[in-house]
């Protein structure tokens, strides 16, 4: 009857398995932290030419200043393009969730 032992090299093929998936699974995780820092750096960019140019209103704001422009546009006061103009450029700013 055999023993349950496992021979020395078949130890050391999964020795090295695993240090490849080590290996592996390290270089992912710098990718991904790269990645991550490249991700944080250009929202960073955007966030101060963002503050530039408009401070972020809440949706609550932004479905109010879109009352007012249904409003001045049925009031005659702004046209039709000028409306969805104003109107696209709000309601790209609302955040979902």
């Amino acid at each position: 009857m055999a023993t349950g032992r496992s021979t020395f090299a078949k130890r050391q093929r999964d020795m090295a398995k695993k240090a490849r998936a080590e290996a592996k699974r390290q270089k992912r995780l710098e990718r991904n932290n790269y990645r991550q820092s490249e991700n944080a750096e250009a929202e960073n960019e955007a966030g101060v030419e963002s503050e530039n140019a408009e401070p972020q209103l809440s949706n609550a704001e932004i479905v109010a200043k879109v009352e007012e422009l249904h409003r001045l546009y049925d009031d005659g006061q702004i046209d039709l393009p000028t409306f969805d103009e104003q109107k696209t450029a709000l309601m790209s700013q609302i955040s979902v969730g």
